[in-house]
């Protein structure tokens, strides 16, 4: 019998965007025929395992555009 791990409760999370983020995430799901939530999911993670270093998240805040 396989080994199954039992799933994780997600947790919800509410976030306010900027209309054109959103359209632009929207169409990128909808291309992609996966849910604009999974989408920033998956782009959360990426983001922090860029992010990641020795179990520590450093973020060097700017200007965007800068």
């Amino acid at each position: 019998m396989a080994n199954r791990k039992k799933p994780r409760p997600m947790k919800r999370v509410t976030v306010t965007v900027d209309p054109e983020d959103y359209e632009a995430i929207d169409r990128m799901a909808r291309r992609s025929d996966v849910s604009a939530s999974w989408l920033i999911r998956r782009s959360m993670r990426e983001f922090l395992d860029r992010h990641r270093k020795n179990g520590v998240i450093e973020v060097h805040l700017g200007r965007r555009g800068a």
